[in-house]
């Protein structure tokens, strides 16, 4: 436990974050206390929307007169969770895909590689834009359901080549390895070569790659809101106060996620920029724990993966006696050989 205690410390942080979102709605305000405008005494209108941090907004408000730290807590649950889901799902079939490629289908390889050779050099915003093109003009009404699920299919989607072909390479590393070799030289199937020789490494790297992929995932969300692809879709009723010349509507986050706050008012940078920062602030720290928590488990994985190879190597090793009659005793002479 000692080894992981920057993880367990960042993991805890992060779910009591989580937690802290979804019990929202028990203790927070349903309107964020949303205050547009402030008037006097003779109703004259003396102040307006945004206001800066003080005592009484912790972290300012927003252009709709929303308190910032009412709603990055409310928004954290999709921020997390996205990243969260995404990460696991890119991590899961793209390890299943990849032990399935190095033990079954190697001849497959070579194809992949090339099919998913220009995804190397397409930035993957770009592609991720052109793929979410057609729930861009979604309206209000719209299922959200079936927005996010397409959300979350273009966001997998884009991560799935890289993992897959990164779990295939260390499957080839670990296949020629001795202590594998030589399972294979005494029989074992493929099943009991991946339950026995490849999962007690592959759930190590299993979840480092997580850690990676939610770091990529929330960089690539972020990215995405600043063209208004947000996730969940986009709140057409706009943002209070937007003055624009053209008379263009100026969309906000619907669900309330941080990279949609960061997206929908990265305008604000000159004018009123707590509006900007705070989202950016979070964002931030989370990354900053988990990569954290990353660094740990690199240095853990690298650690122990010399150790758990040696130990399988002791178990391959048998002694020979070799004895020779000299008197009335027998010398046993012990040699250690490889099976």
């Amino acid at each position: 436990m000692r080894r992981y205690k920057k993880t367990i410390i960042g993991s805890s942080l992060l779910l009591f974050l989580l937690i802290m979102s979804f019990l929202y709605p028990y203790y927070g305000p349903a309107d964020f206390n949303q205050q547009v405008l402030v008037k006097d005494e003779l109703g004259k209108v003396i102040a307006r929307a945004p206001f800066p941090p003080s005592e009484t907004h912790w972290l300012g408000t927003s252009r709709n007169g929303e308190d910032l730290h009412w709603v990055l807590l409310y928004g954290a649950k999709f921020t997390l969770l996205t990243a969260f889901i995404v990460a696991f799902l890119r991590v899961m079939i793209g390890g299943i895909f990849g032990l399935f490629l190095s033990l079954w289908a190697p001849y497959l390889k070579n194809y992949f590689k090339d099919f998913f050779l220009t995804m190397r050099y397409i930035p993957s915003i770009l592609l991720a834009i052109i793929l979410m093109i057609p729930i861009v003009g979604a309206p209000n009404d719209a299922n959200i359901t079936s927005i996010v699920t397409y959300q979350l299919f273009v966001l997998v989607f884009i991560g799935f080549p890289s993992v897959a072909l990164f779990a295939s390479d260390i499957t080839d590393e670990l296949l020629n390895t001795s202590f594998v070799q030589s399972s294979v030289l005494m029989g074992a199937g493929k099943f009991h070569i991946i339950k026995r020789q490849l999962l007690p490494y592959m759930r190590s790297y299993g979840l480092l790659f997580t850690v990676q992929q939610i770091v990529s995932t929330l960089q690539i969300t972020m990215q995405l809101s600043i063209f208004e692809l947000f996730l969940g879709g986009m709140n057409r009723a706009g943002i209070f106060g937007y003055d624009d010349p053209t008379g263009k509507v100026k969309h906000a986050s619907l669900s309330q996620e941080w990279a949609g706050l960061i997206g929908q008012n990265f305008t604000e940078f000159a004018l009123s920029p707590w509006i900007v920062f705070t989202p950016v602030m979070g964002f931030f720290l989370v990354i900053l724990i988990v990569n954290m928590m990353k660094k740990e488990l690199e240095e853990n994985i690298n650690g122990s993966d010399i150790m758990k190879m040696n130990a399988k190597k002791k178990k391959y090793v048998h002694v020979i006696p070799d004895t020779s009659s000299r008197g009335d005793f027998v010398l046993v002479n012990q040699k250690r050989v490889k099976a």
